[in-house]
């Protein structure tokens, strides 16, 4: 895993800020018709997708939510979430998904994630395993172990509806990049990737199937 050094850091920071406000600047001077067609864009995207914004305690950052319901049993929802090293197929923005270790659903995971249109790269080990729960739920977490980013949070529930015959899909992820823009930039960024990462699921899912 690559290690950067503090001096390094904060020289790529810093070229990444400038980047972000010239891009804000940019954005701004655009004709207004160009957010009209953004947020028809996302509208339609998320088309039987809710998300949300949801409080974290002791950060500025809200955690991402996003609910669907699929058309498929929990028994071949839960295999593709327990699929940890094909998240790079599927997954928006992933560029590396590779299993460390295993055992049983439980893993050591390596992930990359390109954002910011590729300017910044995230990295990290991730513990990602199912935890056990009373009822019909199956919940699989992701939490972080080491890496370039503040902290990381992830978590699937996933829950039998209309007799067993669909499965709901609740996902919730948190990420603090510790790059120096406003927390709201991140709060929908983190809305933003739980809806398209249940929405890539509902895809990997039928194609599965």
């Amino acid at each position: 895993m690559p290690v950067r050094t503090h001096r390094n850091r904060r020289a790529f920071t810093g070229t990444l800020l400038a980047a972000a406000l010239s891009s804000m600047l940019t954005i701004g001077a655009a004709p207004s018709f160009a957010a009209a067609s953004e947020a028809q864009e996302a509208q339609a995207e998320n088309a039987g997708i809710f998300t949300a914004q949801v409080p974290m305690a002791g950060s500025d950052i809200a955690t991402g939510r996003a609910v669907i319901v699929v058309d498929k049993p929990i028994e071949e929802v839960l295999p593709v979430v327990l699929d940890y090293a094909n998240y790079v197929k599927f997954m928006p923005n992933f560029t590396k998904s590779r299993v460390l270790a295993q055992r049983g659903s439980r893993a050591m995971v390596y992930m990359e994630v390109s954002v910011a249109k590729g300017m910044y790269t995230l990295y990290g080990q991730l513990n990602l395993a199912e935890q056990p729960q009373d009822g019909g739920s199956r919940v699989v977490k992701g939490k972080l172990m080491d890496g370039n980013i503040n902290d990381f949070d992830a978590s699937f529930t996933l829950t039998p509806v209309d007799g067993g015959a669909r499965t709901e899909i609740d996902f919730k992820i948190y990420v603090d990049p510790d790059i120096p823009l406003p927390s709201s930039v991140f709060s929908r960024e983190n809305e933003r990737a739980a809806g398209r990462t249940v929405r890539a699921l509902r895809a990997r899912i039928d194609g599965a199937a």
